[in-house]
């Protein structure tokens, strides 16, 4: 019988970003290779620990979700223990009754929300990247088109000459 459970487990925090990747793959591998689905799998970055595990005061936190018999809860868990990598770990059971067509269409609407920030985030990447080049094109542009009154001696304003401590110190 298929249920639907939420795995959360600790990184150990000096590992690289590729390390922690394959990880998470490996995992979602032995979820789906024992005919699991895994629904989505969240990186959840790097977060001071509550108290410190093995010495250490930091890790990445990493939550899965998926839909698995118990056994595969079972294995899953088992390569946990076997893991030195992996501080902490905690396996919840969600719900009893599973029905596979809400859950590929849950799948279906992650996929599409994670698409849709790439592509935002692709466009913020781009927008950063132009702004500079607009900036220096300004930089070359004539500074009298930009001030009407420049050259205008009426339209000028003096500025008051700037005092110096050394100064202020002599007038007292």
């Amino acid at each position: 019988m298929l249920r639907r459970y939420e795995t959360i487990f600790i990184v150990r925090a000096d590992l690289e970003s590729d390390a922690t990747s394959s990880l998470i793959d490996r995992y979602a591998g032995i979820i789906g290779g024992m005919d699991g689905t895994v629904i989505k799998a969240e990186n959840w970055g790097k977060r001071r620990l509550a108290y410190p595990i093995e010495k250490r005061r930091d890790g990445v936190y990493v939550r899965i979700d998926f839909v698995a018999q118990y056994k595969v809860v079972s294995e899953v868990e088992r390569n946990f223990r076997i893991e030195e990598n992996i501080l902490r770990f905690q396996t919840v059971k969600l719900s009893d009754k599973v029905d596979m067509e809400e859950i590929e269409q849950e799948i279906a609407g992650a996929r599409k929300k994670e698409e849709e920030q790439k592509k935002e985030a692709e466009q913020k990447r781009e927008e950063a990247i132009s702004e500079p080049a607009r900036e220096e094109v300004g930089a070359f542009e004539d500074p009298d088109s930009q001030n009407p009154r420049a050259g205008d001696e009426e339209g000028a304003q003096e500025t008051p000459p700037v005092e110096t401590d050394e100064e202020r110190a002599k007038e007292e």
